[in-house]
């Protein structure tokens, strides 16, 4: 028995001292199982490599190694258990039949993300897009408030600046009465105190109407309102700036992608095809080692279960003694 033979035992659990007394079918089965096993290898390896790099952040390549090495592992060891088992294997059937659907759900799902991965980037815009228009006013609904209350105010304001210097177009100046008293002495009493006269004089004097400085105060209250107005606007931009940022810049999650791809799934025919077809692809290959293994397919599984049976009668006897 050569190297390649005994690596192949290893590989998925015989030994290689029962196949040498084996006949040439046993060979062929160790092959069909070997090649299974390495075609899962092959495919679980690249979905594990490309899922560490997509979703685990993982830069490296020995980080990424040691991840597709994970997967293929868990492969490895979900069929030699199957190939392992003997006796009845309809429940374990069952079993693999539902566990090569979830993989190939899981292995169709992560290769779309990599062949879609142009389309779903733009499915993703279009998701992040409706989620900064939704989160925006959440955030901003308080500036919002405070900008609207400020708006109606110079809203009014400016109302009466309007009938202010409508007025005032009307009547720049206004007559007001300016009355002058004088006092002058036109002699004395009989105990010598002076005796006073008075003059009173009224004149007219054309002032500036007195609307004028109100309509001033009212524009410079005016542009501090703007001034506020105009500082909330900024602070509202910078805050939709924060949230777009926030969102364009986030890594990408599995679950995200996942939502995209089977957004663009309802979308568009052609991508779910191609997921069936890959999905059906996934699940045949998941089977390849089941349908393979039957019992009493080759020698091999025939000496395991003369073995068991020779053994059962062995402690069958030794208890009956």
């Amino acid at each position: 028995m050569n190297l390649m033979t005994k690596i192949e035992c290893l590989l998925i659990g015989w030994k290689p001292e029962i196949l040498k007394n084996c006949r040439e079918v046993s060979y062929s089965t160790l092959k069909r199982y070997v090649a299974a096993i390495v075609i899962l290898s092959i495919i679980w390896g690249i979905i594990g490599w490309n899922f560490a790099d997509n979703y685990l952040a993982l830069k490296s390549w020995y980080g990424k190694a040691i991840t597709s090495v994970f997967f293929i592992a868990v492969i490895v060891f979900i069929e030699r258990y199957i190939i392992l088992s003997h006796g009845k294997l309809t429940a374990l059937r069952i079993f693999r039949i539902f566990l090569a659907v979830l993989m190939a759900v899981l292995g169709s799902t992560i290769f779309d993300q990599i062949v879609f991965k142009n389309d779903i980037n733009v499915q993703m815009k279009e998701i992040r897009t409706e989620q900064i228009n939704a989160e925006i006013p959440k955030r901003t609904i308080l500036i919002d408030g405070q900008i609207n209350e400020i708006s109606n105010t110079i809203d009014t304001i400016t109302s009466i600046n309007r009938a202010l210097y409508d007025e005032l177009i009307k009547l720049p100046v206004i007559v007001v009465p300016e009355v002058t008293n004088t006092r002058r002495q036109v002699g004395k009493d009989d105990e010598g105190r002076p005796i006073y006269e008075y003059d009173r004089t009224v004149a007219q004097r054309s002032v500036p109407n007195p609307k004028t400085e109100q309509a001033q105060k009212n524009e410079e209250l005016l542009k501090e309102y703007r001034d506020r107005e105009k500082a909330l606007q900024d602070r509202r931009l910078n805050v939709a700036n924060e949230v777009r940022n926030e969102y364009e810049q986030a890594d990408t999650g599995f679950l995200e992608e996942l939502g995209a791809l089977y957004s663009l799934l309802g979308k568009n025919w052609i991508v779910r095809m191609f997921y069936l077809f890959l999905f059906l692809f996934l699940t045949c290959l998941e089977l390849l080692v089941i349908t393979t293994k039957g019992k009493g397919n080759c020698d091999y599984e025939l000496l395991l279960d003369f073995q068991l049976k020779q053994r059962k009668k062995e402690l069958k006897t030794l208890d009956n003694q």
